[in-house]
């Protein structure tokens, strides 16, 4: 079954996330932040590239009244300019305050020191004594730090970012003593885990920073919590809402997103994402695709692609994610001046068939037309493309 939401968060300028560690008389309250490279502003200084965020957080009570404030500076620097525009990679960064038990509003302001200042939304948080904590998301890969293994906060703003890379979920509970919990997860409108889960360790759970990257640890110190792993399920969520439920208790109800953070352009629209498949299918099958309606093509498009998905075990298709990659390509290099999209093109049609040459040679012919030959290495095969109008548009002459 699919009940997949197309219309999807896309490039945020700033993800962040709150998380309560609690404490003997003070809990402490992590505030974390992650930053595409390509929403900060880099200035070059010599051989680098360094961009400075400062971020500021004050927290006041209930009646607006003043209770603390922390400031943060951090200097990010790249040796290589394409990193400076990448929205793989990210600024990660986190303040603590300690706070007692209460209700409380955050007021975060992120300043990149080259550009502007970026006021987030407020953040309400509670500050108890609660049996069920917030399920943490953590990459499945852990990261090697000072010599020791360490699993890697995954802070997509408390989601999970829909891709080929799983994820695990860690769910505290402040009960020690219990051996075991029962946890539901629901996708959409599909179970894709009902059962007990019996892994899990003991320990006061801390976060800190590596490399710039955001690691949780272990503390033995203070409020300890047996913290249980769920892994294996990211896999299986489709895109939009999904709710874990702990031991059936509806104090214990968590619903978080799942979000195709890098999803192609062209997928996000529907219509125009089964017209691009006309360059490797018939008529028939994409005319039936269009005849679902507004509110069904783009799950008729998602089944399409399941019959092919290289993962089926999966919800993320790689092929799917491909296609579209190369669709996304298309429209950006290769329209002309006379108005036929890319992906119409001659050059965009191979694109996204056979995907980026090996080698692109260009050239002249005897009557000044450019030329342009692509090379596939593997397929043995070659296409030459000459623009014989001057427009940008180039036709297929051989192949």
């Amino acid at each position: 079954m699919y009940a997949v939401s197309y219309c999807q968060p896309f490039h945020k300028q700033i993800f962040t996330q709150t998380y309560i560690v609690p404490g003997d008389s003070l809990s402490t309250i992590f505030f974390l932040y992650r930053v595409p490279y390509q929403n900060l502003v880099f200035q070059k200084n010599e051989n680098q590239y360094t961009a400075q965020l400062r971020l500021y957080l004050e927290v006041t009570d209930t009646n607006s009244k003043f209770v603390d404030r922390e400031i943060k500076d951090w200097n990010i620097r790249t040796n290589l300019f394409e990193e400076t525009s990448s929205s793989e990679i990210f600024a990660e960064g986190m303040i603590k305050i300690e706070l007692a038990n209460g209700s409380y509003n955050i007021l975060p302001i992120v300043t990149d020191k080259n550009s502007r200042e970026l006021k987030l939304e407020n953040v309400r948080i509670d500050v108890s004594d609660k049996k069920y904590r917030e399920p943490l998301i953590v990459d499945a890969k852990k990261i090697r730090c000072d010599g020791q293994d360490f699993l890697r906060l995954t802070n997509y703003e408390n989601s999970l970012p829909f891709g080929s890379e799983p994820c695990d979920f860690i769910i505290p509970v402040s009960d020690i003593s219990e051996e075991e919990i029962f946890v539901t997860v629901i996708s959409g409108i599909d179970t894709v885990y009902y059962g007990k889960v019996i892994t899990s360790f003991v320990s006061n759970l801390d976060f800190f920073e590596c490399d710039g990257k955001i690691l949780l640890s272990e503390r033995n110190e203070g409020i300890k919590t047996r913290n249980y792993v769920l892994p294996g399920i990211s896999n299986k969520l489709q895109e939009g809402t999904f709710t874990i439920v702990i031991d059936e208790n509806k104090d214990a109800n968590f619903k978080k997103d799942v979000f195709w953070y890098d999803k192609p352009v062209s997928l996000r629209n529907p219509e125009e994402a089964v017209k691009a498949i006309k360059n490797i299918e018939n008529e028939d099958v994409v005319d039936s695709l269009l005849s679902q309606g507004e509110e069904l093509i783009y799950k008729a498009l998602v089944g399409y692609w399941k019959k092919i998905d290289p993962t089926p075990e999966t919800e993320y298709n790689e092929l799917m994610a491909e296609f579209y990659t190369r669709v996304d390509y298309t429209l950006k290099n290769f329209g002309s001046i006379t108005g036929v999209k890319g992906v119409e093109s001659d050059r965009g049609k191979i694109f996204v068939k056979f995907g980026k040459p090996n080698k692109i040679e260009r050239s002249s012919n005897l009557q000044g037309k450019v030329v342009e030959t692509w090379i596939y290495d593997k397929l043995q095969r070659k296409f030459v493309f000459v623009d014989k109008d001057g427009t940008g548009e180039f036709s297929l002459e051989s192949s």
